[in-house]
């Protein structure tokens, strides 16, 4: 391994370290009935109101590797989700990474989970890694392999191994339901700026700019252009967000599926507010 790699990993694990002991410090005080400012990390998630937050760590979750924190050939990094460490190892998996984070129905996503065992051609028993691992609310686990698309048939083809193993590990219990093939094509240069502005939209929206823009939209008819929504607006910055909010929660579609800016033709959803993602989980074998 690289000096500097070695370097940064060690100063990494050391202020992960010095974390962990921080917290494990505050939760033995609050045991003995001594006031604290912070609790120990649990499986709960983030109070949605502010009085009430608590400072949790982020950690892995469930990955069985942490990818070396630079590598020269790739790019190196992370993206937090809900507690969640996400690593990726190439722009591509940062790219899916975000789209993720953006479909509706998520409970959980894990990186570099989980490991299975296959049967190759020649008899032998191999192992992958997937990138990600999504956990819906309903309970249903999709095991999701990033690559580029002029690896398809090679990735489906394993996929398909894996699939017909049991999706385990050395015949161990089953670890997802379905497994999912994504390449640029889901994971575009249009598609992440799309998915950066929708996450930054559902910090950063304020509820108040979200229902005055809701209703102006009701009020519209036929298509009309992204920039139209912000003319009128004194605050541009938080019509912005809530244009970008109300896209994500489906109640106004886009045109076309490419990068939305703001000559963008929108068109108000009369139906109902649709999620970003199909319902159904798509398997390996139609990619």
């Amino acid at each position: 391994m690289h000096f500097k790699t070695r370097l940064a990993r060690k100063l990494y694990m050391k202020r992960e370290a010095a974390i962990v002991s921080i917290i494990s410090t505050v939760a033995s005080r609050k045991e003995a009935g001594v006031n604290a400012d912070y609790c120990a990390p649990d499986a709960t998630r983030l109070s949605e109101d502010p009085m009430s937050f608590k400072f949790l760590a982020p950690h892995p979750g469930l990955a069985t590797r942490r990818p070396a924190l630079k590598q020269a050939k790739t790019s190196r990094g992370h993206s937090i989700f809900r507690g969640n460490i996400l690593f990726h190892e190439s722009l591509l998996e940062l790219r899916v990474s975000y789209r993720l984070q953006t479909w509706h129905g998520v409970r959980e996503i894990h990186s570099q989970y989980p490991r299975v065992t296959y049967i190759d051609d020649d008899g032998r028993t191999r192992s992958h890694t997937f990138d990600y691992f999504v956990v819906f609310e309903n309970g249903s686990r999709l095991a999701i392999a990033v690559k580029m698309d002029r690896k398809r048939h090679l990735m489906l083809d394993m996929l398909s191994r894996i699939e017909e193993g049991g999706i385990s590990e050395k015949d161990g219990p089953r670890l997802a339901d379905e497994t999912r093939l994504m390449t640029e094509r889901d994971g575009s240069v249009a598609s992440f700026h799309n998915c950066s502005e929708i996450l930054a939209s559902r910090e950063t929206c304020s509820p108040a700019a979200e229902c005055e823009l809701r209703e102006i939209v009701c009020r519209m008819t036929g298509r009309f252009r992204f920039m139209t929504l912000l003319s009128s607006s004194r605050n541009a910055a938080a019509r912005r967000a809530a244009v970008w909010r109300l896209i994500d929660l489906g109640e106004l579609v886009p045109e076309g599926t490419g990068l939305i800016n703001e000559l963008t033709f929108l068109v108000r959803d009369t139906v109902g507010s649709v999620p970003s993602e199909p319902a159904q989980l798509p398997t390996a074998r139609n990619g």
